[in-house]
């Protein structure tokens, strides 16, 4: 694996044309895993700001606790803009309800998006 990308068995993050990329390939999310995520998010990220596109297509849930975790400070450090992949109208509805009480703490710009290359065209504006 490069140095542009870390693995775990729940998760793959790749940094790719300025855009930081998440995609589940398992779940649930539970706590634990989203603290791995974030700290190998962070230690890839190399102290630099990415916008992120995260594909949740494959995941299998996430915990209340984990949802709260990305959602803080913590969770967010790091990131300019979210754009979050679903493949089903009631996960969208349930991505766009994270967002709302998530991501609007933040300020962050944030959007749900049924095609991936419909969100790589919002992200570049958000890339330095």
């Amino acid at each position: 694996m490069s140095k542009d990308t870390s693995q775990s068995e729940f998760f793959k993050l790749e940094l790719k044309d300025g855009i930081l990329f998440v995609t589940y390939i398992g779940g649930p999310i539970t706590l634990e895993v989203a603290k791995d995520l974030i700290a190998r998010r962070i230690e890839l990220a190399n102290n630099k700001a990415y916008p992120v596109l995260v594909n949740s297509i494959n995941v299998d849930g996430f915990d209340r606790e984990a949802r709260s975790f990305l959602s803080s400070e913590k969770g967010l450090e790091g990131l300019v803009a979210g754009a979050i992949v679903v493949n089903s109208a009631f996960t969208k509805h349930l991505a766009n309800f994270f967002m709302k009480i998530s991501f609007n703490k933040s300020k962050m710009p944030a959007k749900v998006f049924s095609e991936e290359k419909e969100a790589l065209v919002w992200l570049e504006q958000f890339i330095s």
